[in-house]
């Protein structure tokens, strides 16, 4: 079970993305899912996606979205992070 930003356990089976880069002996995890919520009254967020990025130094950075489309864009942008920061440790 993925641990969500605030330590949530989040069932594995709404995951819809995963991509994982080992960098250093670590391995950086950039996960997205949707969100399952309990019905709450004080619960006022339409929020369907969240995109998180799990391990190394940008662990912990999350992204939410209100759709399929907006989460793919999230998840690839995040990809896209975690590239960056591996390539400028690399150029080092």
């Amino acid at each position: 079970m993925w641990q969500g930003p605030s330590g949530e356990s989040v069932r594995s089976d709404r995951t819809v993305a995963v991509t994982a880069i080992e960098h250093c002996d670590i391995v950086i995890t950039v996960a997205s899912l949707i969100r399952e919520y309990e019905p709450s009254p004080s619960s006022v967020t339409d929020t369907m996606f969240v995109t998180m990025i799990l391990g190394g130094p940008l662990g912990g950075e999350t992204c939410e979205g209100k759709s399929w489309s907006t989460m793919i864009r999230n998840h690839a942008g995040a990809v896209g992070r975690v590239a960056e920061f591996i390539a400028a440790q690399q150029d080092r």
